[in-house]
C-alpha cells in the first residue's frame, strides 16, 4: 500500500484520510435537543442529540433541497431542516414535511457514532464500510475527574501517535535522562502496543502506549515508587487537508489515597491533577507542538539504526489508508509494503531493513521482515 502524502507539499485536492474511529466533540458539547456542526476530513458533520439522549451524526445537507441541517432544530427524536421543515427520524427516513405533503422517499446520510468516555466519536469508513472494531472500555474506579484539552494544528494527525514510537526524542527534545524499549511494538490488526521506561530527574517512569487505530491512543504513565498513575486518552482527528485537532483527557490515580475519606481524596486530586496537567504535561506537550506546527510529515523517512519502533509504527499505520489497491494481495492486510517507483523511493526498503536489523541486534528482538514489491 502506498504511503499517504501528508507533507506540506501534498496535493490538497487529493489529501488522504484514514479509516477508523475519531473523536470530533465532547459529550458535554452535545446537550439533549442540541445541534452542532464539526469539520471532519474536509467536510462538515452535523451532530445532534435527541430528546431521549441518543447522539446522531449526519451529513450536513438536507436531501430535499440541500439546506444545511446544522441550522435546523431537534423535535423529539427527529432532526428538522430549517428551510422547508422536512423532519428525519434517527434511521434517516423523512417522516414529515413542513407543508403537510406526504414525505418523499428521501434518506438522510448518517455515520456510526459513539458516546464514549465523555467524548463523541464517529466512524470513517471508505466506501461506506461499517465499523471494523469497537472502541475499548476503561475502568476509571479510583481515578480523579478528567481534565480535558483541545487544540488545532497544521499537518498530519499522525504527529500525535507517532510521537509514542519515537523514544529517542524524549532525550533530544524533552531532556529526559534515559529511555529503554524492552521489546518491539506488538501489533494485532488495528491495535499496537509499546512500553518504554524512562528516567526523569532520577525518577524511573514507565510509559505504556496502546493505540486503537489512528484516532485513539491510551497512555498510562506510572511512577511506581510513588504508586501514582496518570492515564491520558489522546484522540487526534484530521479535520481537513493539513489541519488536525489534538484532544486529550487526563485522569490521575494515587493508590494510597483510596484509604482516605472521599472529601480528602477530592481535595487532593483537585490540587494535584491540575498541577500535573498544567505545570508538567502541557510544557512537555508544547515542545512537541512547536515541532509539529512547522513540520512537513516526511512521506519516506530515513530511519536511523535505533528507530525500529518508529519503522514498525509506520508499517502498521499504512493499513488505515484505503486505496484502489485495497483488495489486492499486496495490501496492508497481507503485511506487505508496496514500494513505488518515484524519485528517492528505491533506497527506502534498504533504509528500513537496515534500521530494523540494527535495532534488533541492539535489543535482542526482531521486527518481522517486510515483503517489498514493486507496483507500477
Amino acid at each position: 500500500m502506498e504511503t499517504p502524502d501528508h507533507t506540506n507539499d501534498a496535493d490538497l485536492s487529493a489529501f488522504a484520510y484514514p479509516d477508523g474511529w475519531f473523536v470530533i466533540a465532547t459529550a458535554d458539547e452535545l446537550k439533549p435537543g442540541g445541534i452542532i456542526t464539526k469539520p471532519f476530513m474536509g467536510k462538515d458533520v452535523v451532530l445532534y442529540r435527541t430528546k431521549s439522549g441518543l447522539p446522531r451524526a449526519v451529513a450536513p445537507y438536507c436531501p430535499h433541497l440541500g439546506a444545511h441541517l446544522g441550522d435546523g432544530k431537534v423535535e423529539g427524536e427527529d432532526i428538522v431542516c430549517p428551510y422547508h421543515k422536512f423532519a428525519f427520524a434517527t434511521d434517516g427516513r423523512c417522516v414529515r414535511t413542513g407543508c403537510g405533503d406526504k414525505p418523499p422517499q428521501a434518506q438522510l446520510e448518517s455515520r456510526h457514532v459513539r458516546d464514549w468516555n465523555g467524548l463523541i466519536a464517529v466512524w470513517q469508513g471508505a466506501d461506506g464500510r461499517v465499523p471494523e472494531w469497537e472502541l475499548p472500555e476503561f475502568d476509571w474506579t479510583g481515578y480523579s475527574a478528567p481534565i480535558k484539552g483541545v487544540r488545532t494544528h497544521h499537518g498530519s494527525l499522525q504527529n500525535a501517535t507517532e510521537n509514542a514510537f519515537d523514544p529517542t526524542h524524549q532525550q533530544t527534545l524533552h531532556g529526559w535522562e534515559s529511555n529503554d524499549v524492552s521489546q518491539l511494538p506488538q501489533t494485532d490488526g488495528h491495535h499496537i502496543h509499546l512500553v518504554t521506561r524512562l528516567t526523569a530527574k532520577g525518577l524511573p517512569v514507565t510509559l505504556d502506549f496502546k493505540l486503537y487505530g489512528l484516532g485513539l491512543m491510551c497512555v498510562e504513565m506510572s511512577l511506581e515508587r510513588a504508586d501514582v498513575r496518570a492515564k491520558f486518552l489522546v484522540v487526534p482527528a484530521q479535520v481537513g487537508p493539513l489541519k488536525w485537532t489534538y484532544r486529550e483527557t487526563m485522569r490521575l490515580r494515587i493508590s494510597w489515597l483510596s484509604r482516605w475519606p472521599a472529601f480528602a481524596q477530592k481535595m487532593v486530586y483537585g490540587l494535584l491533577s491540575p498541577a500535573l496537567f498544567y505545570l508538567w504535561y502541557l510544557p512537555q506537550l508544547q515542545q512537541d507542538m512547536d515541532i509539529w506546527e512547522k513540520r512537513s510529515y516526511a512521506r519516506y523517512p530515513k530511519p536511523s539504526a535505533t528507530e525500529g519502533p518508529l519503522v514498525a509504527y509506520r508499517r502498521w499505520a499504512a493499513q488505515f489508508y484505503p486505496t484502489v489497491e485495497k483488495d489486492r494481495p499486496d495490501s496492508a492486510t497481507s503485511g506487505k509494503i508496496v514500494s513505488h517507483d518515484r524519485p528517492g523511493a528505491p533506497n527506502d526498503p534498504d533504509n528500513i531493513r537496515t534500521a530494523m536489523a540494527a535495532y534488533s541486534a541492539g535489543n535482542g528482538a526482531s521486527i518481522p521482515e517486510p515483503q517489498f514489491e514493486k507496483s507500477g
